[in-house]
C-alpha cells in the first residue's frame, strides 16, 4: 500500500511520520468529527493535571490539581482528561499559577510558574505536553535551585514530558552529589563550569537510561529541557532542543535591562548541528521548517537537533547532551530592578522575540511592579493572544519567570 505522509500531533509540527493510506483515512475521520454541542470549539480545552502515574501520591502532596510539591519540589503541566471551558482553565488549580508566586527556602529568589494547554478546534481532546519542574534547595543545599521547562512531541510528548520533568531533577540531585559536593569535600574547590558540565551531562545521561528502561514508545516521541540551576550567586543554564531561557539585569547607565545570556535554539540547519547529523549517516532538508530524517526513509522529520527520547532520530546524530554555559556575575538581591530569567517553551517563542520579551517582562517590573507571578501571567496571556491573531490553533504555552 503507498504511504503518505502526515503529522503525528496536531499540537506541533516537530515529527512527521509515515501512514498509510487506510490508517490516515482512519486520522482525519477522528480529527474531523464534530463534538457534542456542548462543547464550544472556540473557548474549550481539554487537559487534566492529575499525577502522571497511577496509585498512591506517596510523598508527594498535590497543591489544588495543577501543581504537585514534595518537600521542595514543584510540579506542573497537563495530559488529556476533562472538558475545561475557559474561565476554568484560567483558574491557578490548572495553571500551576500561584498567586504572588514562591520564594526560595534562603529568601534570595522569588518566581512565578504558568502552563496552559493549546487550543485546537479540529480536536475535541487535547493534550497540555508542557510541563515544568522547580527543586528549590536541590541536593538539600538551601542555596541551589533548579528551575526547568519541558516540551513534548509526538505520540507519547506528554507521558515522556510528564517522565522527565521528574527524573531530571532527581538525576541531577545525584550527580550533583556525586560531582560538585565531593569535589567541594575533597579539594574545597569553587563550582566551575567544567565541573558542572559534567554534572548536567551525567544528569542528561541518566534519563536517557531510565527513559528507554520505560514501556513507553519513544521512538517517534520525545521532549526538549531547558534548565537554570542557581547555585549560591552562580547561574548556570543548560539546553536540549528548542525551549529557551533568557537572563537579562538591569544596565544603571543606559536606565534599562540588557540580556546576559539567551539560549542557542538547537535546530538540524545549524553548521555543527548539521554536521554531527550528516556524519551519523543522516539527512537534513526542508520540509515547512529543516528536519532530521533518515538516510533511506522520509522519516522521523524530527525539527530540533537535540532532544530527550526520539530513539529513531539518535540513530541518525540527533543526541540528549546538553549545552551547559555559565553566566557570571549576574547582580542579585535589587529588589527595585532585580535581575531575572525567563524560561519557556517554544509556545511562547514563535511569535514572541528575545527582545519582545524582554520589553515586556522591563515593563511589568518598572512600570508596573508585578511580582515575578503577575510577569509571568502578563507573558502567558501575550502569547496566547498572538497565537490567536495569527493561527486557527494555540500550541501549549509554559513559562517561568525568576527574579534574582
Amino acid at each position: 500500500m503507498g504511504c503518505i505522509y502526515t503529522r503525528i500531533c496536531a499540537e506541533d509540527e516537530d515529527e512527521f511520520m509515515l501512514v498509510d493510506d487506510m490508517e490516515k483515512s482512519s486520522m482525519i475521520a477522528s480529527k474531523t468529527r464534530a463534538p457534542p454541542p456542548r462543547f464550544s470549539r472556540t473557548a474549550t480545552t481539554l487537559i487534566n493535571l492529575e499525577p502522571l502515574h497511577g496509585g498512591k501520591p506517596g510523598k508527594r502532596r498535590l497543591t489544588g490539581r495543577g501543581l504537585a510539591a514534595s518537600d521542595s519540589v514543584y510540579y506542573g503541566g497537563g495530559i488529556p482528561g476533562v472538558a475545561l471551558d475557559e474561565e476554568a482553565l484560567q483558574s491557578p488549580e490548572y495553571t500551576g499559577a500561584v498567586i504572588g508566586g514562591y520564594t526560595s527556602s534562603n529568601g534570595k529568589l522569588r518566581w512565578g510558574a504558568h502552563t496552559r494547554a493549546g487550543n485546537d478546534p479540529l480536536r475535541r481532546r487535547k493534550e497540555n505536553q508542557d510541563s515544568f519542574c522547580v527543586s528549590d534547595a536541590l541536593a538539600d543545599e538551601k542555596n541551589v535551585t533548579f528551575f526547568s521547562v519541558f516540551d513534548g512531541h509526538g505520540p507519547e510528548g506528554a507521558h515522556i514530558s510528564h517522565f522527565v520533568r521528574e527524573a531530571y531533577h532527581q538525576s541531577l540531585t545525584a550527580t550533583y552529589k556525586d560531582v560538585i559536593l565531593q569535589q567541594r569535600a575533597t579539594q574545597r574547590a569553587s563550582v566551575g563550569n567544567d565541573l558542572m558540565a559534567e554534572t548536567f551531562q551525567r544528569a542528561a545521561q541518566s534519563v536517557t537510561e531510565k527513559l528507554t528502561a520505560t514501556t513507553m514508545d519513544i521512538s517517534v516521541s520525545g521532549t526538549t529541557a531547558v534548565g537554570l540551576l542557581v547555585c549560591e550567586r552562580d547561574i548556570f543554564v543548560a539546553n536540549l532542543g528548542d525551549s529557551r531561557a533568557v537572563v537579562a539585569e538591569f544596565d544603571e547607565e543606559k536606565g534599562s535591562y540588557v540580556v546576559r545570556h539567551e539560549t542557542k535554539d538547537h535546530k538540524p540547519e545549524l553548521p555543527d548541528e548539521r554536521q554531527r547529523i550528516e556524519a551519523h549517516n543522516g539527512r537534513v532538508f526542508e520540509w515547512g521548517s529543516y528536519r532530521v530524517w533518515l538516510q533511506d526513509v522520509d522519516m522521523p522529520g524530527l525539527a530540533m537537533s537535540r532532544s530527550f527520547g526520539d530513539s529513531v532520530a539518535k540513530t541518525v546524530g540527533v543526541t540528549s547532551e546538553p549545552d551547559v554555559v555559565y553566566v557570571d556575575r549576574v547582580p542579585f538581591s535589587n529588589t527595585e530592578h532585580p535581575s531575572f530569567a525567563v524560561l519557556a517553551s517554544d509556545g511562547v517563542w514563535e511569535f514572541i522575540s528575545t527582545d519582545e520579551c524582554l520589553a515586556l517582562i522591563s515593563e511589568c517590573i518598572l512600570s508596573a511592579n508585578m511580582s515575578p507571578q503577575e510577569a509571568c501571567n502578563a507573558l502567558i496571556a501575550e502569547a496566547y493572544d498572538r497565537w490567536n491573531a495569527e493561527e486557527d490553533v494555540v500550541d501549549d504555552i509554559t513559562a517561568i519567570v525568576v527574579y534574582f
